[in-house]
């Protein structure tokens, strides 16, 4: 819908066949065209890995709100952890072993693995290796998110870095397909600070 303003001799959207918009501070009237929508094979991938990844960030982006150290100004976790996938995208091809959901310049977490029982759908139990970087506190966290995607489930595990061990809360189903990752997260004075995430072996 169109604004019309009779004063100041000018309107802004869409009015008849008419748009009308600034363009370098003056005011612009150009004839509606319908935006072309080919609809290529190129676009339609880069559309389906956008929803994809979109839909998998979705499920547990809100719960590491407060667990990141993105740079959110403007925009929500899941559309940082989007944006800093933006290749996958690109390319057309969501992959999940290399999916970053944190991105920093402290030390990615080695040796990191999961245990889980799927014949009796028990919790996960988390193993690492100290990390020993000159940059990383005693009190940085190690953040671990599984992701269910058949069930819809997600959990977030955190713990302290140096404790090696975690064990995860809730249990998943015998139907689970898991994706999990890791990273460590940790604060310079008052601001988080974190490392690459990492695709998490499960046994």
């Amino acid at each position: 819908m169109g604004e019309l303003n009779l004063l100041k001799g000018a309107y802004t959207g869409k009015v008849g066949k008419t748009v009308g918009a600034k363009w370098k501070n003056l005011s612009t009237v150009r004839t509606f065209t319908k935006p072309a929508n080919p609809k290529t094979e190129a676009q339609v991938s880069v559309r389906n890995a956008f929803k994809e990844i979109n839909s998998f960030v979705a499920r547990f982006s809100d719960a590491i709100k407060y667990l990141s150290a993105w740079n959110t100004a403007g925009m929500s976790v899941r559309n940082a952890i989007v944006k800093a996938n933006k290749t996958m995208i690109d390319t057309g091809v969501f992959d999940k072993d290399t999916l970053q959901i944190s991105k920093g310049g402290l030390a990615k977490p080695t040796e990191l693995k999961g245990t889980w029982d799927s014949s009796a759908g028990g919790a996960i139990k988390f193993t690492w290796e100290k990390p020993i970087a000159s940059n990383i506190s005693a009190d940085a966290k190690m953040v671990i998110v599984a992701v269910d995607e058949v069930n819809d489930l997600f959990e977030v595990v955190e713990a302290k870095a140096i404790a090696e061990t975690a064990t995860g809360t809730v249990s998943f189903p015998t139907t689970a397909k898991l994706s999990v990752y890791g990273y460590i997260l940790d604060k310079h004075g008052s601001v988080k600070v974190a490392s690459n995430s990492v695709k998490v072996t499960l046994a």
